[in-house]
C-alpha cells in the first residue's frame, strides 16, 4: 500500500495513507449521514478532507460546507482543507460583509464558516444550499435546542439536491438521551466511536523516538513572542481564576480543547447558561488562537504568521 493517499483532488504527498481513516471515510459514503466520535489526535479533519475529495469528485459542480462553532477554529480548518484539496476554499464569517459572503460562496469549492453566519444569509436568502453535496458539523454535539446546528440540518435536508451530513465530535456527553437528540437534530443515521486502543488504529500510535533540534529565533520572533506569551499568560491566569485550569505551565492546544469541551457540557445542560460559562468559551477561543499563532511562529515562521492574522482579520 502507498504511504500517501492517491486521489484526483488530493495533493500529492499531503495525506499519509491510514488504513482506519480510509475506512471511516467509505462507510460515511456509502451509509450515508454519520457522526465520528473520536479524539484529536485520530485525525478527525483529515476524514471530512477525505469525504470531502470524493463528494467533490462524483458532483463537479458541488460546494463542501464545513461549520465550526468560533471563528479561529473555522480559520484553521481553511487552512487544512486548503493544504490537502485541490479545490478553492473560503472563509464566511460575520466579520466578512454580506455582499463579499455571497461573492465568496459563488467562487468557492469549499466553504469554512460559523453556523450563525450561513443561518443568517440562508435567511436572508443571499445564496441556498441546494447544490451542497456534503455538510461537515465540526463538534456537532453541540446541536441541540435552538443552536444553529440544527437550523442548518433542516435547511439542508430540505432543499439539498444530494445531501450528506458528517458530524464530528471528540465529546458527545455521556447523557444518552442528548446523544439520541443531536442525532435526530442532524439526522445522523451512523454513530461511530474509536480511539487509540482500537486494533486498527493501534499500529499508527506506536511509541516512537523523537529527536528535537532547537533554532533559534531570530530578533523580531522573539519580539512578537514576548507579546504572544503576555497575552496568554493574562488569559491563562483568568481562566485559572474561574476554575476552568488548574495549572498556567504547559498548557497545549489539547488542554484548552478539553477544557471547552467540558464548558460547552455545561452550556448544553443549561437552558440559561451562565455569564461565567459564555466568558469562559470566549477566552478559551482567545486561547486556542493565542497557542496555534505560537506554534506557527516557532515552526513556520512570521509569514505564516502573518497569513493567519490576516484569515483571522477577513
Amino acid at each position: 500500500m502507498s504511504k500517501w493517499i492517491e486521489h484526483p483532488l488530493i495533493y500529492p504527498e499531503k495525506i499519509e495513507s491510514r488504513l482506519y481513516q480510509q475506512v471511516l471515510a467509505a462507510d460515511v459514503l456509502r451509509k450515508g449521514n454519520s457522526m465520528i466520535v473520536a479524539p484529536t489526535a485520530l485525525g478527525k479533519t483529515i476524514i471530512a478532507a477525505l469525504v470531502a475529495a470524493e463528494r467533490l469528485k462524483n458532483y463537479p459542480e458541488s460546494k463542501v460546507l464545513v461549520v465550526a462553532p468560533s471563528k479561529p477554529l473555522a480559520v484553521q480548518h481553511e487552512e487544512s482543507f486548503r493544504m490537502f484539496l485541490k479545490a478553492t476554499s473560503s472563509v464566511l464569517t460575520g466579520a466578512v460583509n454580506p455582499k463579499e459572503r455571497s461573492k465568496r460562496w459563488e467562487e468557492a469549492n469549499i466553504i469554512l464558516a460559523t453556523p450563525q453566519t450561513i443561518e443568517s444569509d440562508l435567511i436572508a436568502g443571499r445564496y441556498s444550499l441546494e447544490n451542497v453535496s456534503l455538510l461537515v458539523f465540526d463538534e456537532c454535539h453541540r446541536g441541540t435546542g435552538s443552536y444553529a446546528y440544527v437550523f442548518l440540518a433542516n435547511n439542508y435536508q430540505s432543499t439539498a439536491k444530494n445531501p450528506l451530513i458528517l458530524g464530528l465530535t471528540a465529546s458527545p456527553g455521556g447523557d444518552e438521551e442528548k446523544i439520541k437528540s443531536v442525532c435526530e437534530n442532524l439526522f445522523i443515521r451512523d454513530v461511530v466511536v474509536k480511539n487509540e486502543d482500537d486494533s486498527d488504529v493501534k499500529p499508527y500510535f506506536n511509541p516512537i523516538e523523537v529527536g528535537w533540534v532547537r533554532v533559534e529565533l531570530a530578533p523580531e520572533q522573539k519580539e512578537i513572542k514576548g507579546h504572544l506569551e503576555g497575552a496568554l499568560k493574562g488569559r491563562l491566569k483568568g481562566l485559572k481564576k474561574m476554575g476552568i485550569i488548574k495549572s498556567i505551565s504547559q498548557v497545549s492546544k489539547r488542554d484548552i480543547l478539553r477544557a471547552r469541551n467540558r464548558v460547552q457540557n455545561r452550556i448544553s445542560r443549561s437552558a440559561q447558561p451562565s455569564r461565567d460559562c459564555l466568558i469562559a468559551i470566549s477566552v478559551l477561543t482567545a486561547v486556542f488562537s493565542i497557542l496555534h499563532s505560537l506554534e506557527l511562529l516557532e515552526t513556520q515562521g512570521i509569514r505564516n504568521l502573518n497569513g493567519y492574522f490576516q484569515r483571522l482579520s477577513k
